[in-house]
């Protein structure tokens, strides 16, 4: 199975092949102009250097959110109209997820040692996030929109943490100093590292989408939607509960 992987839903851009796991080109872009410019010639390049055409694509692997708006709707729109020409399937994946998988644990604590923390910035204390274990991946806080204090609250109070001091938490991605910042002003004491250069990479995205279709068959490029996880609805702890106060 040859699969085409996408991603355009944060700042970097990325595409890659892969023949049943094994990875036959890919390109990761770092360019500051919009996906709009930078995405499809990307993918020409992949096919080009993978030496296969876009009729050999089976499925269509493609980020849809949470992360940029724009940069969402550029990638989607693109993997729809391909998969549609060709009548190839689609599958959607998450983005935060796509980026665990894409980061590698360098540190001396073993993956069953570490929670994982993928997260976007997205901006007024705000991150895209979600918290899993490194290991087996188990979702340990859903992934959505988060005011940054909050969520590195609800960290500290997860029995994972709680009940493991030798527990380190590992932040990558953009939302990393976001989240620097929150874990030091609640003062939580934790062994948390940061990775803000983390970026979403094609191995990354492979990985969950082979993980997935060996569960789950993929769709019609017609039934991919995005998950924006609407970041300007997010209200912290302290304005629901001054909501609440008002309305008592």
């Amino acid at each position: 199975m040859k699969i085409l992987v996408c991603d355009t839903s944060n700042q970097t851009c990325c595409a890659g092949i892969f023949e049943d796991g094994r990875e036959l080109a890919y390109r990761l872009s770092f360019e500051t102009k919009t996906h709009s410019e930078t995405f499809m010639p990307l993918v020409d390049e992949v096919m080009k250097e993978a030496g296969i055409k876009y009729s050999d694509i089976d499925v269509y692997a493609v980020t849809t959110g949470p992360g940029s708006f724009t940069g969402i709707r550029i990638g989607l729109s693109a993997v729809k109209g391909m998969a549609l020409a060709t009548g190839a399937k689609c599958i959607g994946l998450s983005s935060t997820e796509s980026l665990a998988r894409s980061c590698d644990n360098a540190t001396l604590t073993p993956k069953e040692e570490t929670i994982i923390i993928p997260s976007f910035d997205a901006r007024n204390n705000r991150v895209f996030a979600k918290v899993e274990e490194d290991d087996t991946h188990k979702t340990l806080v859903k992934e959505d929109a988060y005011d940054a204090n909050d969520l590195a609250l609800e960290v500290t109070k997860l029995p994972e943490v709680v009940y493991n001091a030798r527990k380190q938490i590992l932040v990558v991605g953009s939302g990393a100093n976001v989240m620097k910042k929150a874990f030091e002003e609640i003062g939580a004491g934790l062994n948390v590292y940061y990775a803000p250069g983390a970026a979403i990479m094609p191995k990354g995205i492979a990985a969950l989408a082979f993980d997935r279709l060996s569960k789950e068959a993929p769709v019609s490029a017609r039934d991919i939607t995005a998950n924006y996880c609407a970041a300007s609805r997010v209200k912290t702890l302290k304005q629901q509960q001054d909501e609440k106060n008002s309305k008592n």
